[in-house]
């Protein structure tokens, strides 16, 4: 008889451990849920517009997508138009696209600048009104979505 409660209380704490070790995972899981998610595009030629011709964002991009800490144009020295070199702030994280140019990147809420690999460089496709580059504000529980239109080779 004391086996059998030996038992059964034995397999109540190991239930109990496994309970929380799953509300643990679910909660570490719910606090990566969000970040910036997209596609990389590249445009080439004359991309000025033509009555019976649809706007096009170009072809879908393989690259690298840097995220760093928010960079102004002062940290990032110019290479040639949107094309610059590593910028000087911290590089939270470089992270492949797929051949067509998707990604999906978890990261904590904040704001970011983004930038791609593009010609041995860093592509950032804006600034905004402080000289920062490809600013993003990633809030908590969801993904920003982002596009990553490259234009360097295209003409207006």
């Amino acid at each position: 008889m004391k086996s059998v409660y030996a038992t059964t209380l034995g397999l109540m704490l190991m239930a109990g451990l496994l309970l929380g070790c799953l509300t643990i995972n679910k909660q570490s899981k719910a606090q990566v849920a969000q970040g910036i998610q997209g596609q990389v595009f590249e445009q080439k030629g004359n991309q000025m517009p033509q009555k019976g011709k649809p706007f096009s964002k170009g072809i879908g991009y393989a690259t690298q997508l840097y995220v760093f800490e928010p960079t102004s144009m002062q940290s990032a020295s110019q290479i040639s138009g949107n094309i610059f070199r590593q910028p000087s702030t911290q590089l939270i994280g470089s992270y492949a696209t797929d051949s067509l140019g998707y990604f999906k990147v978890n990261l904590a809420p904040g704001r970011y600048s983004i930038f791609v690999g593009y010609q041995n460089g860093y592509y950032a496709t804006s600034f905004n009104q402080r000289n920062e580059l490809g600013i993003v504000q990633v809030s908590a529980g969801t993904f920003t979505p982002i596009e990553v239109i490259i234009s360097a080779n295209a003409s207006y």
